[in-house]
């Protein structure tokens, strides 16, 4: 009997499974349903939230004015002519200079290999005299920059810039520092060394892109550093005594081997080069962003924290082409992408000054000042 009693029952069984699985995912199904209509409820009010932060950040950017050679223009304006058309977006309305953000960041072997992409096109046998129709907008950033002519042929030219005094290194460790800095652009030469004797470099080592005086390498050695390699598309020959210290290497080179170099360097310089690249002076490649290109691989290169001294001519956002760039409130944004500002330094004084925008602006269309900016890798 009771035999027939667990036989009866075991017959209920599998009816019983298949009520308690029903049972289970009916349960399941509500509770999913729930949290579905839950998460579309908060993920809606998150884009609400959204979109008015966005309405509102638009607001502020309206109400903040940046100067350009047209004039005051917002940096709302700015934001939608500008930066988001090369891939930046205002995160901060900071003044001189707007804070950026990039949308989307090309990793480091995308911007060595897009470099080299470029730099081995087929160049015109002479520097075209003016900037390529098609590419105008961009050079100009879309006539937030103000344009003009001075037209120099660095690459045919006999009288063209030539590497000298890599053979008078240990006469050059001797000099005074208005001696070492007038080589380049007189007291604004002299910035660089009252930037590195702030920012000390002991037993720091570092990279100097582009030079054809080893002014800067010895002004980076007299303030401590005790390594430099130098980036230069002409060959160098570097008095023996020196060459534990100081080495170069032709950027093409730098570019094929950027893995060995990625992230290992203390500190970068560059000074009266960054200007020049993609105007093709020196029969470089024309790229309107070439010297954005440049800024990015500093930035794989560095450590984290690390310095990069950065000399070139400051004032309202234009171009003399093809002899160079000058940098305002509009470009210098995207070149300090990824860096962190710490200040500025004329050949006057070893203390750094304020980069205001009534320093920035000081000169007429056209004028500038040749400052060393030092930036920190964030």
């Amino acid at each position: 009997m009771i035999n027939g009693v667990y036989r009866k029952s075991a017959r209920f069984y599998p009816f019983l499974l298949v009520l308690g699985i029903c049972f289970i995912i009916t349960t399941l199904y509500i509770q999913n349903q729930k949290a579905s209509g839950y998460l579309s409820k908060v993920s809606s009010r998150n884009r609400v939230v959204e979109e008015q932060d966005s309405v509102q950040r638009r607001e502020n950017l309206k109400k903040v004015l940046a100067k350009t050679h047209k004039g005051l223009v917002s940096l709302n304006e700015l934001n939608e002519n500008v930066y988001k058309k090369f891939g930046y977006e205002i995160i901060s309305p900071t003044l001189p200079v707007p804070t950026l953000k990039m949308i989307k960041e090309p990793k480091c072997g995308e911007v060595f290999s897009e470099w080299q992409k470029i730099s081995e096109q087929p160049q015109p046998e002479y520097p075209p005299k003016g900037i390529p129709a098609e590419r105008k907008d961009e050079f100009l950033l879309y006539n937030y920059t103000a344009v003009n002519e001075w037209y120099i042929n660095d690459k045919n030219s006999e009288k063209g810039e030539k590497p000298r005094l890599w053979d008078k290194l240990s006469e050059m460790v001797t000099w005074p520092k208005e001696k070492l800095g007038g080589l380049a652009y007189g007291t604004d030469g002299v910035s660089i060394y009252n930037a590195m004797k702030f920012h000390r470099l002991d037993g720091k080592s570092g990279v100097v892109i582009g030079s054809m005086k080893p002014w800067v390498e010895i002004s980076a050695l007299l303030n401590g550093a005790a390594k430099v390699l130098t980036v230069e598309y002409n060959e160098l020959k570097i008095q023996d005594e020196f060459r534990d210290r100081m080495s170069s290497i032709l950027p093409i080179n730098f570019v094929k081997n950027w893995k060995i170099y990625a992230g290992t360097f203390d500190f970068a310089v560059s000074f009266s080069s960054i200007e020049h690249s993609g105007l093709g002076r020196y029969g470089d490649p024309i790229d309107p962003i070439g010297d954005i290109r440049e800024m990015l691989k500093i930035k794989c290169i560095l450590k984290k924290g690390g310095l990069l001294f950065l000399g070139f001519p400051l004032g309202t956002d234009a171009i003399q082409y093809n002899a160079h760039r000058i940098y305002g409130s509009v470009r210098l944004a995207m070149m300090f992408y990824g860096f962190e500002w710490l200040g500025t330094f004329s050949g006057d004084t070893e203390q750094p000054n304020d980069l205001t925008s009534e320093r920035l602006h000081s000169k007429p269309i056209f004028g500038f000042f040749q400052n060393t900016v030092v930036l920190r890798r964030l």
